[in-house]
């Protein structure tokens, strides 16, 4: 990987913020509530060999355990999944049981590294419902990540902000497009070396989901630098649910900095389509208008609990949820922007008693 040179940067990584608030909270602040912190990884192959997502989150209130998520997808359709829980973490490296990610270098770099098992499964077994147990071959990662952009710390761009929006995501969260190298290995299989680009996200803060309904988040990096992210949380008050966003915020990147945009069309999540589903997306940024055509390659589903329910840590692979709780894709997108192509990131959700065709 890329050795930092201060001179040689066109952008500030930090965005202004101290080094240590790119670290883990080993306690829960006085006087907060519901206040938790998670550390996010999604990294996609520039050739398509597999792409994945790590996550590792503080217990509300058993701040000590940590969390962790970790999905894999193939091109052949398979998709390992992992959901567990561990002590491990310490303040440079946010931890579970098996999944532990590194900060080498505040703001700069990281590592990330899984060892254990995780369940095997298909987009179609994960869309008919709650998932039973199966096959769990062990799986090993190891990735090596570099950021390539200043941070976009949500809700600083200008656009039109709102508390209850902020409540969703976190209050203080932010995330960088990066690069990355590191490879994949299944049970005795040959490691499957990787490299493309990935996204980073953090969030501390109180987050309160009650009465929430969808969002619409999609981001990519290119091979020339050029990128884009957006958020987009959208009202009730229209058809199907889905008028004029009540939150929405995005950027295009230039030479790693953040450049404001209005999203004027994203992709909403209406049906169970794992694949072959086009996106359309249309930035208008610095009086320039960019459309950003993508077809999805690969969707992971779970269930997000959303409402008052007396579950309780469950882990939610699958679509099986109640009234008040939301499905949530997440996934791959092959994204051309003028001809020139990258695997990038998807993730919508919407209500249960929404989505069409249920």
């Amino acid at each position: 990987m890329t050795t930092w040179r201060d001179d040689a940067l066109d952008f500030n990584p930090a965005g202004g913020m101290p080094p240590e608030a790119d670290h883990a909270l080993m306690e829960q602040p006085e006087g907060t509530e519901l206040f938790g912190e998670n550390h996010a990884f999604w990294f996609f192959d520039g050739e398509g060999r597999a792409h994945g997502y790590t996550h590792v989150e503080a217990f509300q209130d058993f701040y000590e355990l940590r969390a962790e998520r970790f999905w894999l997808t193939l091109p052949d359709g398979r998709i390992y999944y992992s959901w567990g829980d561990g002590t491990r973490s310490t303040r440079r490296a946010p931890a579970g049981s098996n999944l532990v990610m590194s900060c080498i270098e505040p703001f700069r770099h990281w590592t990330i590294d899984f060892f254990g098992t995780m369940r095997l499964s298909d987009a179609d077994e994960l869309a008919r419902g709650r998932p039973v147990e199966g096959s769990r071959p062990v799986v090993r990662l190891h990735i090596d990540v570099e950021t390539a952009a200043e941070p976009w710390r949500l809700g600083t761009l200008g656009m039109k902000d709102n508390v209850f929006a902020r409540s969703f995501f976190g209050e203080d969260r932010y995330e960088q497009l990066c690069r990355f190298t590191g490879w994949a290995a299944i049970e005795q299989e040959a490691p499957i070396r990787l490299s493309g680009m990935a996204m980073r996200t953090h969030r501390r803060g109180s987050r309160r989901m009650a009465g929430w309904h969808g969002h619409s988040w999609q981001t990519a990096l290119f091979p020339s630098g050029r990128g884009f992210g957006f958020e987009r949380f959208p009202d009730r008050d229209g058809p199907e649910g889905r008028a004029e966003p009540a939150w929405s915020e995005g950027y295009v990147l230039d030479k790693g900095r953040i450049v404001p945009a209005e999203i004027l069309e994203s992709g909403w999540l209406t049906a169970l389509t794992p694949k072959d589903e086009a996106i359309t997306v249309r930035l208008r940024a610095a009086g320039r208008e960019h459309v950003i055509r993508g077809r999805t390659i690969a969707t992971v589903w779970r269930t997000i609990q959303a409402g008052r329910t007396g579950d309780r840590n469950v882990r939610r692979f699958g679509i099986w949820g109640r009234e008040g709780d939301y499905v949530m894709g997440q996934g791959v997108t092959l994204w051309d922007w003028d001809g020139e192509t990258v695997y990038g990131h998807t993730e919508r959700s919407t209500l249960t008693t929404d989505l069409l065709g249920r």
